[in-house]
């Protein structure tokens, strides 16, 4: 089969070739191996499409063409389509399609959690309106906060009604949501890493960093097009220098100042207002920032540039804080998608910070590894020697948990306080529990909106965290030898 069509009848649909995996948050579809049946007429609109090469403009311009409207990117090879009720995508190299399911819509972060707040993302061409209506018929609330992003809405309302909502077709993506946002008089929002063949689907799973060198290493340039008067040129710069410097002491990286615009592995920092000579104009203080991912998927000379809005008031450590910004973007410039995990740099949302988060840490490392780590060269071949006579084979012992093998998370419990929205007019607050792992807790960290640092004890742990003045968002993670994390979190307001 090389076509589909959407009709009143059921239909299968299996994959047409192998080839690589959709790589989504929740789960990897292998298209060579899953069947998948078609919806009824008007019973399925948003289809999420693997085609046998990395689509291009001439792929977007045939699809516009037959009616259908491309809506997210997912990487290497996929999109996430709006079909009319009989769409044909005959010539065009689909290996598999299929809608998203319920379950694909949940972020993982949610697991286990009670009830809270969430931000739901609809797809790009859901109108407000309809989404807020599917929003209160599931029983949630909404929460009207400035400047969220087009589709998506701040809900408040039951866990186990996640399951409804996630259900309609319209909803693409739910996260936890930061605590913040709801206090916040207004937000700001990143839609998301740019690549030559669109925004990339916050569903997706789409890290992926520049290619290493022969040592191993990752060594970029940057070089500013132009600076923003809205601030001292030293002052801008050494912000931007700031931000990607602070990447650097983590993660297996260096950045040096370039030479030339256009060079290869050269991140070209702009400033800019409206058209700026990519797709993807600035037209409103809506949007802060974009970044170009790496090459690939982006090809040269585009790829990792930063572009900043430069009808934004930047600051420094107040306003739109230009730090906090350009650390956000250059995560993305280093091939990280959208974390999400609240209190994150790397979470949809921008706020102030002062540093990266042990989440954000341990991302950037799965990409590069840590910083000064030493590649493995291969050891030279050794001289063969005569074969000597082998020993008698020794009962082997029963084998241990590697952590390179080990996925297990580790289980976190918060035991004091034992409520997660708490009111204080205390300075700090101590915060305890325990955790868990099949192998073993290595270490437990807490993030806050005024910080980080190291909780004392691993299966029964305690810290004492300095609280600010307002809302704070604490989020407590158990890390295992091999790098995987559970977490809890909890809110704090500070009278």
């Amino acid at each position: 089969m090389s076509f589909f069509r959407v009709a009143a009848a059921v239909v299968v649909w299996q994959g047409l070739a192998a080839g690589q995996p959709i790589r989504l948050k929740t789960r990897t579809i292998d298209a060579a191996r899953e069947t998948y049946r078609m919806p009824e007429r008007g019973g399925g609109k948003y289809w999420l499409v693997q085609f046998d090469r990395r689509p291009d403009g001439q792929l977007r311009a045939e699809l516009a063409k037959r009616g259908i409207g491309v809506l997210r990117y997912v990487p290497e090879s996929s999109f996430m389509l709006r079909l009319p009720a009989a769409a044909n995508l005959r010539g065009l190299g689909v290996r598999w399609a299929g809608p998203l399911q319920t379950a694909e819509k949940l972020s993982s972060a949610l697991a286990e959690e009670t009830s809270g707040t969430y931000l739901v993302t609809f797809h790009p061409d859901v109108d407000g309106e309809v989404a807020r209506r599917i929003a209160r018929d599931e029983g949630f609330l909404l929460n009207e906060t400035p400047g969220l992003l087009p589709g998506h809405l701040l809900l408040t309302g039951k866990h186990d009604a996640l399951g409804m909502l996630a259900r309609h077709e319209e909803v693409a993506y739910i996260v936890p949501a930061a605590q913040d946002l709801l206090v916040r008089k207004r937000v700001y929002g990143c839609g998301g890493p740019v690549t030559e063949s669109g925004l990339v689907a916050d569903y997706a799973l789409a890290d992926a960093g520049w290619p290493k060198d022969g040592q191993g290493r990752v060594a970029l340039q940057y070089i500013f097009d132009s600076i923003t008067a809205k601030l001292d040129s030293n002052v801008a710069r050494s912000q931007v220098e700031r931000a990607l410097s602070e990447w650097a002491r983590y993660a297996n990286v260096t950045f040096t100042p370039g030479v030339s615009a256009g060079a290869a592995r050269t991140l070209e920092i702009l400033f800019a207002t409206g058209p700026h000579g990519d797709a993807y104009p600035f037209t409103s203080v809506a949007t802060l920032a974009h970044t170009f991912y790496p090459a690939p998927p982006n090809p040269e000379p585009v790829a990792g540039d930063i572009h900043l809005n430069d009808i934004e008031a930047w600051g420094v450590g107040n306003s739109i804080d230009l730090f906090s910004v350009a650390l956000h973007e250059a995560g993305h410039a280093l091939g990280l998608g959208h974390s999400d995990i609240p209190g994150t740099v790397m979470y949809p949302y921008y706020k102030l910070a002062a540093g990266l988060s042990s989440d954000d840490i341990a991302a950037v490392q799965k990409l590069y590894g840590a910083a000064g780590t030493a590649s493995t060269v291969p050891a030279a071949p050794a001289t063969p020697t005569a074969p000597t006579t082998p020993t008698a084979p020794t009962t082997p012992s029963a084998p241990t948990p590697s952590p390179s093998s080990d996925t297990t998370s580790p289980g976190l419990v918060i035991v004091q306080p034992g409520y997660t929205i708490v009111s204080t007019g205390a300075a700090s607050i101590v915060v305890s529990g325990t955790a868990r792992d099949n192998v073993g807790v290595s270490c437990v960290k807490w993030t806050s909106t005024g910080g980080s640092g190291a909780a004392t004890g691993t299966t029964a742990w305690s810290a004492t965290i300095p609280l600010l003045v307002g809302t704070n968002t604490i989020t407590i993670r158990a890390y295992d030898a091999a790098g995987n994390s559970g977490w809890r979190s909890l809110t704090v307001v500070r009278n």
